[in-house]
């Protein structure tokens, strides 16, 4: 299977706080990689800015979707993958349209 058809979903443990990053975890089904959302990368997501479980959480799909860019692009090292600020301003206009209508909100209420 080429890496543009594999799919990527959140696997376990539940996205949570470690110091100031989120972590989650995604899998292709064969690996599981570990995700590590910097606490500017979650400010940056949507206004207010804020870093909390709950924006972790509410947006892990929007971050899913950059790190299975990222792994397709080889970018994850030792099963690691790191979501940066500059890696939400670049892909949020874009990826954030596709999520569901409930994700769209541009604060977290």
């Amino acid at each position: 299977m080429m890496d543009e058809e594999r799919e990527f979903e959140l696997c376990e443990p539940a996205p949570f706080l470690y110091f100031e990053n989120g972590q989650m975890a995604v899998t292709d089904g064969c690996s599981v990689w570990q995700v590590i959302v910097t606490c500017e990368a979650m400010m940056a997501t949507a206004n207010p800015p804020q870093k909390s479980l709950r924006r972790l959480t509410r947006y892990a799909p929007f971050y899913r979707e950059l790190a299975a860019a990222a792994i397709r692009r080889g970018d994850d090292v030792d099963g690691r993958v790191l979501i940066r600020e500059a890696d939400v301003l670049a892909a949020r206009p874009r990826s954030l349209r596709r999520l569901p209508e409930r994700l769209r909100f541009p604060a977290d209420a």
